[in-house]
């Protein structure tokens, strides 16, 4: 029996992550989006599976839905992803009419390449052009990620909170984003197999920073997708 994240689209897996080493893994937008969209990200080969930016997770296709049915609105707009991972969210912004994408994830150089391949795979040639790959590790300088734009309006975050020894690093990061971008909005999703505790955790963290949630809501999984026939 094939394992159950062989067939495309099955966002209904218990597994909070998706992917099978040296495959595609099939994102389509959800229905209720205005035009239809087929993604096909590269899943890395076994060598990175020890690395969790090396799988599609559940959080990231939330995004990548929301943004694809315009309920997170990016056409004309910078886009910053943190933790990107093979940046399943961010590429869907650039297919939707985002000016400037950024993708980051911490600096280790299977990752970026990992990251890296995904754009020039699941992108066409002219969409390439206006996304970049860029290292940062949370709590670091940000200065690389204002060389490409002096302020973003949109920040992406999803499945980032599993470790709660990164929580202050990655309130760092967002706070030194957003005081570049005093407009920004930062857009942030989880699956609570993190646990809610850890998620409480993190929002009290931000809350600290003076970061606090503008809108909050539970999603069932694969409440957001209806799968194409």
């Amino acid at each position: 029996m094939l394992p159950l994240d062989c067939f495309p689209q099955n966002y209904l897996s218990p597994s909070p992550a998706h992917g099978v080493p040296g495959s595609l893994f099939t994102w389509c937008a959800p229905l209720r989006a205005p035009s239809p969209l087929l993604l096909a990200v590269p899943v890395p080969p076994s060598r990175t599976r020890d690395k969790y930016s090396s799988f599609v997770w559940n959080a990231s296709i939330l995004l990548a839905d929301k943004i694809a049915a315009k309920e997170i609105e990016v056409e004309g707009k910078r886009v910053l992803e943190l933790g990107a991972g093979l940046g399943l969210p961010g590429l869907v912004a650039a297919h939707v009419g985002a000016d400037l994408v950024v993708l980051t994830d911490y600096d280790e150089s299977a990752a970026l390449d990992d990251t890296a391949r995904a754009v020039d795979e699941a992108l066409p040639v002219g969409l390439q052009r206006k996304v970049y790959v860029v290292p940062h590790t949370w709590g670091t300088r940000i200065d690389s990620l204002l060389s490409l734009a002096p302020s973003y309006d949109l920040v992406l975050v999803a499945d980032c909170v599993w470790s709660p020894a990164l929580h202050a690093s990655l309130v760092d990061s967002l706070r030194a984003l957003l005081s570049a971008s005093p407009h920004a909005t930062v857009c942030f999703s989880t699956g609570f197999h993190t646990g809610r505790k850890q998620v409480a955790n993190f929002l009290a963290a931000a809350a600290d920073a003076h970061i606090v949630p503008v809108n909050e809501k539970e999603w069932a999984v694969g409440e957001t997708k209806a799968v194409r026939g």
